[in-house]
């Protein structure tokens, strides 16, 4: 199967907008007869070299969570004789869900093999938002396209909305030489805001999302700011603020942290692509640490199984 990469919360929609990347997780998962004569996983393409090939591996691990409740022979054989092969495009702890990928491409093959009917997206769904913590990543992951997502009153559901992306705005990604993990990104955070910095996030995603369903360049220009979580973090990603900085009296729409980084994302329209590009190519060379420049644009599939 492949599962696209993604960013989340787009500067005010923290925990809450995700927008899938057209760069991908892809995922075999086979059943094998002679199961001492095959590798457990195998690790295809240069990035994927930095996953575990154990039974630590994400992948294994979230699928036999899924079979550990069944004592029965069949799930055991299952478990027994499967065998998978990874190859991923996506920087690892880079803010662009690779996490995601995992956890999903985990429970769509567990249900495949565990059911004759085809797997429940809902049911994936919700349970990949109760590992990840929040439905924003995995949900972009499994629809495509630009996801506005949170629970249910009671917080048993986990509620998705799916908006077309305009075509003429572009995303481009400075990825650092750097990892950031999602838990290191959540421990500064403060565990109180200010309401005007709460007023100030609602206001931006609204408009965020009204921008996005009307395809309003000014808007989103204005949309595109935080003060939730941007101001606490910025510190941990030094590119951001140099990126800010130095882009701006270029023509950008934005410039914002890819999830909870390290990664930062700049949205253009596709007129000024060009020049941008050319621009944060030069501006990398120039870094201490030179990060990579990644023109993706965005995915609209979504999850994409086969079955052979």
């Amino acid at each position: 199967m492949r599962l696209p990469g993604s960013t989340t919360n787009l500067g005010p929609g923290f925990d809450t907008l995700g927008l899938a990347l057209a760069v991908y997780t892809t995922v075999t998962f086979e059943l094998v007869h002679d199961s001492a004569q095959q590798a457990l996983i195998t690790l295809a393409g240069p990035l994927a070299q930095n996953l575990s090939n154990s039974e630590e591996n994400l992948i294994y691990k979230v699928f036999l969570d899924y079979f550990a409740a069944s004592a029965s022979l069949e799930s055991a054989d299952i478990v027994k004789r499967l065998r998978i092969t990874i190859e991923t495009d996506i920087p690892l702890a880079r803010g662009l869900g690779s996490s995601s990928t995992a956890i999903l491409a985990a429970l769509w093959a567990a249900q495949a093999f565990s059911s004759s009917a085809p797997p429940d997206r809902d049911q994936i769904l919700a349970a990949a938002a109760r590992l990840e913590g929040h439905p924003d990543n995995v949900a972009a992951c499994l629809m495509g396209g630009f996801i506005v997502s949170g629970y249910s009153k009671r917080g048993h559901q986990a509620l998705t909305s799916r908006l077309d992306w305009p075509d003429k705005w572009h995303t481009l990604v400075v990825v650092p030489g750097y990892e950031l993990s999602t838990a290191e990104a959540r421990r500064v955070l403060p565990r109180r805001v200010e309401m005007s910095q709460a007023v100030n996030n609602i206001q931006r995603t609204a408009l965020l999302v009204a921008a996005v369903v009307k395809g309003d360049d000014d808007i989103l220009k204005e949309a595109l700011s935080d003060q939730l979580h941007e101001p606490y973090r910025i510190h941990l990603v030094p590119e951001l603020a140099a990126l800010r900085r130095d882009l701006a009296t270029m023509p950008i729409l934005g410039c914002v942290l890819s999830g909870a980084g390290s990664s930062s994302l700049i949205v253009v329209h596709e007129k000024h692509k060009a020049e941008i590009k050319t621009y944060l190519s030069d501006w990398a060379q120039k870094r201490q640490l030179i990060p990579q420049i990644l023109d993706l644009t965005v995915d609209k599939n979504g999850l994409v199984a086969t079955c052979e």
